[in-house]
């Protein structure tokens, strides 16, 4: 006889309103017609920026890590190469859609791609909660799917939150 168990559906439950709240986020954002694919388009490019920021920045320079019992190669010089990556990102797109908030799309790009590497870490906290290594094997040799979206779903949510708490659709 098998005993219910209520964490891993507790597990179930959250990782659900996390995944299926970052697809309505986006959906949300894209929502917007006067600058939702601008939008859409600046948080890929972001992550995509921190992610590839942070990887070389913490390969060459090294350092102390960030957190080793979660994801033992990521270091602070990485994380310094995520910010400053995404807050280039943020300039990029100021400049290119012609932007009046130059300064201030720095700092929101900076800490959109905190809150990314922020998303990786805590996904790799909870696989390794779990006892996982992978969170799939759909594409071989990768840590899942998930691994492939978890900085993306953060930094949507990130945005959201961004977006209601200013009241208004950023990159305005």
């Amino acid at each position: 006889r098998k005993i219910y168990n209520y964490s891993s559906s507790l597990w179930i439950v959250a990782g659900g309103i996390y995944m299926g709240g970052a697809c309505v986020g986006l959906v949300w954002i894209r929502g917007d017609l006067d600058n939702g694919l601008l939008v859409i388009m600046w948080i890929l490019f972001l992550v995509w920026a921190s992610d590839c920021g942070a990887y070389a920045v913490g390969r060459i320079v090294g350092g102390p890590k960030l957190a080793p019992k979660i994801s033992p190669n990521k270091t602070w010089a990485g994380l310094a190469g995520c910010i400053i990556s995404a807050g280039i990102v943020g300039a990029v797109i100021a400049q290119i859609a012609v932007l009046n908030n130059l300064f201030e799309l720095i700092i929101i790009s900076s800490f959109i791609g905190l809150v990314s590497q922020m998303g990786d870490l805590i996904e790799s906290a909870v696989k390794r909660y779990h006892g996982v290594k992978d969170s799939g094997n759909l594409i071989p040799g990768h840590g899942g799917m998930l691994d492939r979206v978890d900085a993306l779903l953060a930094a949507i949510i990130a945005v959201v939150f961004i977006s209601l708490i200013s009241k208004g659709p950023l990159l305005l």
